[in-house]
């Protein structure tokens, strides 16, 4: 059995091989940029459901939310059958809540790596119930409130955001960042999330 407990586990366990092969079964995407790809929409859709939570009726609705989806991280035999009864269509409608404009995510992410905008929106709408099932999973276990469970996603955001930098290899894949080679050039990863969310909030 396999218990993810936070975010940092999640994405090292999303980076093994098997599941790279049942993401990638799930999203037609290469394995090639599929586990980056990964990497990158985990810390951003958890900056914008942290954003959203900033207002008392964004945390009360998150809050609400996650009440949809208590069991999907717990006690799972492991990761990849967790990615392959990801719900997508659930997925969008998450995206949708959390980005407000969830093309123009899209058409960024994919203007600035060169991946297909429906390859961006496939591996997006997997991460996202994964993200709310784990955050789902916390609040039940922690007993958290509205306001609990925003902390807790602030944190997750941030810790999600600190693993991609420190453990994952992800220059190669914003090449259309600024004309820049790296992300550094541009403050990082942080910098990145920050101009692709920057219109929306």
């Amino acid at each position: 059995m396999v218990q993810i407990n936070d975010i940092s586990e999640m994405m090292g366990e999303l980076n093994k091989e098997s599941s790279i092969q049942a993401l990638g079964s799930k999203t037609g995407v290469d394995a090639s940029i599929l586990p980056k790809l990964a990497v990158v929409a985990i810390p951003l859709i958890l900056r914008a459901l942290s954003k959203n939570a900033e207002s008392k009726a964004g945390k009360d609705s998150l809050s609400d939310a996650l009440e949809k989806h208590k069991g999907q991280t717990k006690d799972v035999s492991s990761i990849e059958d967790v990615v392959k009864k990801v719900d997508t269509d659930d997925g969008d409608k998450i995206l949708d809540h959390a980005f407000g404009d969830k093309d123009k995510v899209v058409d960024q992410i994919a203007a600035q790596t060169g991946i297909s905008k429906s390859e961006v929106a496939k591996v997006l709408a997997s991460m996202a119930p994964m993200i709310l099932g784990m955050l789902a999973d916390k609040k039940d276990a922690d007993g958290l409130d509205a306001d609990g469970v925003a902390k807790q996603t602030d944190i997750f955001s941030k810790q999600a955001e600190e693993t991609a930098t420190n453990n994952f290899d992800i220059t190669d894949l914003f090449p259309k960042q600024s004309g820049t080679a790296t992300p550094s050039a541009t403050g990082g990863l942080g910098g990145i999330l920050g101009s692709i969310l920057g219109n929306l909030f």
